[in-house]
């Protein structure tokens, strides 16, 4: 049996924390939609940075629409809208130096001067595969996303 005077035990409050559960759903979806927006944004600028750069139209065509909810969870879509997108995705790359204009030898295995001339993204070159390899460079942002969206939850929607 327990002895009265070593503990005594009370909690107060409870409706205050009633309130706060209920207010929880929307907190988590505005930061849910916020948190992923801004991932969203970073995918983009990642796959543009690794897509191959010739003219910059390949580049251009390339959008991430915003987070939407759906059902039980968010989702966003992101790509081109150009048939050309999907087959420099996926194409082998054509080693050796080929000409573009007749005697300029513009693609040096398999890639084209202005893409080896852009920058790096993440310690990622450009070049195929580019949409793959922006979501496995951004992994660690993903998981940073879900963290602050749950931190916003429990912080009552701050930032």
């Amino acid at each position: 049996m327990a002895r009265r005077d070593f503990m005594n035990v009370q909690w107060r409050g409870l409706k205050e924390l009633e309130k706060e559960f209920k207010a929880m759903p929307k907190r988590f979806e505005r930061a849910a939609i916020q948190e992923l927006g801004k991932y969203s944004s970073l995918l983009e600028e990642g796959t543009k940075a690794l897509v191959h750069h010739d003219e910059g139209d390949l580049e251009d065509s390339i959008s991430f629409d915003p987070p939407k909810k759906k059902g039980q969870g968010f989702e966003f879509e992101g790509g081109s809208s150009s048939k050309y997108a999907l087959r420099r995705h996926y194409e082998p790359p054509r080693m050796g130096v080929h000409d573009k204009l007749p005697g300029d030898k513009y693609y040096v295995s398999g890639k084209g001067r202005r893409t080896h001339n852009k920058p790096a993204f993440r310690g990622e070159r450009p070049g195929r595969l580019y949409m793959e390899r922006a979501v496995r460079v951004t992994e660690r942002d993903f998981q940073q996303t879900g963290d602050r969206i749950l931190r916003r939850t429990i912080d009552r929607g701050r930032k």
